[in-house]
């Protein structure tokens, strides 16, 4: 139990790294290298990146927004020093001209696929794989959607 409370804190701290746009925080969570496969919401092949990249790429496409990352049910097999982690998703993201009334935001929903090692004794994330739902909103604000095609209105 006390590992996959670890996973659940670990995941809590990565989602929430991204609301307050701290890309230490992110960097800390990950593994020197992670697996991607972002492919359901941007033309994207799946790909190992560096943590680094990881979260250089985040701060390009994200520092603009205001996020509010939320997941939930999350489910872990663990094994050793590897584990395995499915939950929900629901990121909510906002244009800082938001105002209630125009189309200045985007959310998202699906689920995550997540792979974890651990590394000195601690749990990081090793690979990230994201499954689209749906997405809410004018995907010109974040710019990383595979098209607009792909983008339906719950």
């Amino acid at each position: 139990m006390a590992d996959r409370d670890a996973l659940n804190d670990l995941l809590c701290r990565f989602f929430r790294s991204f609301d307050e746009k701290d890309w230490k925080a992110m960097r800390s969570c990950l593994a020197d290298t992670v697996w991607t496969d972002y492919s359901s919401f941007r033309d994207v092949e799946p790909e190992e990146i560096s943590g680094d990249r990881y979260v250089a790429q985040r701060e390009a496409a994200l520092s603009a927004l205001d996020m509010q990352h939320n997941f939930l049910n999350l489910r872990a097999e663990i094994d050793d020093a590897s584990a395995r982690g499915w939950c929900n998703y629901i990121i909510h993201r906002f244009h800082p001209d938001f105002d209630g009334r125009n189309d200045a935001f985007f959310h998202s929903y699906g689920r995550y696929e997540f792979g974890f090692l651990q590394v000195d004794d601690e749990w990081r994330i090793s690979a990230i794989r994201q499954i689209l739902l749906r997405n809410h909103g004018n995907p010109e604000i974040h710019g990383a959607t595979r098209s607009v095609e792909n983008t339906r209105d719950v």
